[in-house]
């Protein structure tokens, strides 16, 4: 089977959906017969957001068609040659982050990577004229995946598509308060999307009832496929030293992502720290809580900060981060209030053995329906008694030597052979 895979996020880049892409990408190249081309965003290796460890851990076998997502693009994507002197001037670092996200506000309709998009299909369409694909397959996370899908599917309509829906694109609660000029144009796309494709996938139950309700599909036309872990990569990193910030001697509760401040509220986890502090000092010192990643909130950052067991560190890379997270004895997940988007650090959390404490976004979190009745797994409110709770039973487990084990159901080699039953049968 030849597939044309289209996404803005590819391993040439650090985020989670990125290492979604080189999954399905990887699993898909595996399975005899399959040729994978990837039409994807140019990140140069001197931007901040290149990954070479992620990279190289591409199969050699898939095709790539790297697009640049042209000259304003690149010009204003953060260099890694600017980081130390933007870092030595807080007010420049300022200065500049205020700027992107007005750029972005204003130009970034419905995201970044429009005028990607534009020039991708172009290529996309010339790039069919010469192979002769199969099925063209597209992940939305950012939408402009889909665009650049759609565009080509436009010209060529017998020929199959099936878009992935990792989140919501029009409802999803970053995009709260966006104008209506900006929600027409979002909203005239994702319609025009849905109506051409020819399956949709989604990771959440919810979110598919959201699109079957809204564009009245019919179920037959969508499918839900969750994410996972590689358990070779795992076995990997379990044999390299100790990360520097583990301490053997003490419990590593460990986060490892993105703290949206509009989605993830970590307040509440701090006071639970703090009445910890207060009320149980011995376990509080026991305590070696990391987080890895950047926190859009200079505030709650600084409030981190003022825990003496905390350690608050900026995006690492990769490998790295999974050196964190198999060494942890509990990962932290926070999930996104008013949303039907599940973080997909929970399925990596699962390839790893430690407890996982998951602080609910709000009473709706599509998550319960992924971490119910799991032992590994300890639900909570978003409340600091609640937390607390948890966190202290979590602590007499670990000192009584129990322990978790990995979720087998989720190594990434059985998903994506579900995923590929779905491109065949199209």
């Amino acid at each position: 089977m030849k597939i044309l895979f289209i996404a803005c996020y590819s391993p040439l880049i650090n985020n989670s959906a990125s290492i979604e892409t080189l999954q399905y990408l990887n699993n898909l190249a595996k399975i005899n017969g399959n040729e994978i081309h990837l039409l994807t965003v140019n990140f140069p290796q001197n931007s901040i957001y290149y990954d070479e460890y992620i990279f190289s851990m591409l199969d050699k076998n898939i095709k790539l068609h790297i697009i640049s997502g042209g000259k304003v693009f690149e010009k204003i994507m953060p260099k890694k040659s600017n980081v130390k002197q933007i870092e030595k001037n807080n007010f420049i670092k300022g200065k500049i982050k205020i700027y992107l996200k007005k750029v972005k506000k204003i130009f970034a309709i419905p995201d970044m990577y429009f005028y990607w998009a534009l020039r991708a299909s172009r290529y996309g369409i010339n790039l069919m004229k010469k192979e002769n694909f199969d099925v063209m397959f597209s992940m939305h996370e950012p939408p402009s995946s889909h665009i650049c899908a759609y565009l080509i599917k436009k010209r060529f309509s017998n020929f199959k598509w099936i878009a992935y829906w990792s989140d919501p694109w029009l409802k999803d609660s970053t995009r709260e308060g966006s104008s209506y000029i900006r929600k027409r144009i979002e909203g005239h796309y994702e319609k025009k999307v849905v109506d051409l494709a020819n399956k949709h996938i989604f990771v959440t139950k919810a979110n598919r009832n959201d699109y079957m309700k809204t564009y009245n599909l019919k179920i037959e036309d969508t499918a839900i496929i969750t994410r996972g872990y590689d358990k070779n990569v795992y076995n990997e990193i379990k044999k390299k030293n100790i990360p520097q910030y583990i301490d053997i001697n003490k419990i590593n509760i460990v986060y490892a992502g993105e703290i949206f401040s509009k989605l993830r509220d970590i307040r509440p986890f701090i006071r639970a720290i703090n009445i910890l502090k207060k009320e149980n000092i011995e376990l509080y010192n026991k305590l070696n809580i990391l987080f890895f990643g950047n926190i859009d909130s200079e505030e709650i950052k600084e409030e981190l900060l003022t825990l003496e067991n905390v350690r608050v560190s900026n995006r690492i890379p990769y490998n790295e981060a999974l050196g964190y997270m198999v060494n942890a004895d509990i990962l932290l997940l926070f999930g996104n209030k008013n949303s039907k988007q599940i973080p997909a650090k929970i399925y990596d959390y699962f390839g790893c053995v430690a407890y996982i404490l998951v602080v609910l976004g709000d009473e709706n979190d599509p998550i319960i329906d992924v971490v119910s009745n799991l032992e590994k797994c300890k639900v909570t409110k978003n409340d600091e008694e609640d937390i607390k709770k948890e966190l202290k039973e979590l602590y007499v487990k670990i000192l009584n030597g129990e322990i978790s084990n990995e979720i087998k159901e989720y190594e990434w080699e059985n998903i994506s052979k579900k995923l590929d039953n779905i491109l065949r049968e199209a």
